[in-house]
């Protein structure tokens, strides 16, 4: 079973609704979130990036991007 590599661009309400599906189902694994009020450019907390520009999240090689 492949577990893909996910990246959420937007983590307001939307994106913390997705992050708790993603968070169960165990062939979803979350890579790097994004979103614009993050205070620093870049910060990982228990293995997931945080990012303030989603742009980055390209140079996590994700295999989706749910666009929140």
């Amino acid at each position: 079973m492949k577990i893909l590599r996910v990246g959420i661009a937007g983590y307001g309400v939307v994106g913390k609704k997705r992050k708790k599906f993603i968070d169960k189902n165990e062939r979803l694994n979350i890579v790097a979130i994004s979103d614009i009020t993050f205070q620093k450019k870049i910060v990982k907390r228990k293995d997931i990036y945080f990012l303030k520009d989603y742009k980055l999240l390209f140079d996590y090689n994700l295999d989706a991007v749910f666009i929140c």
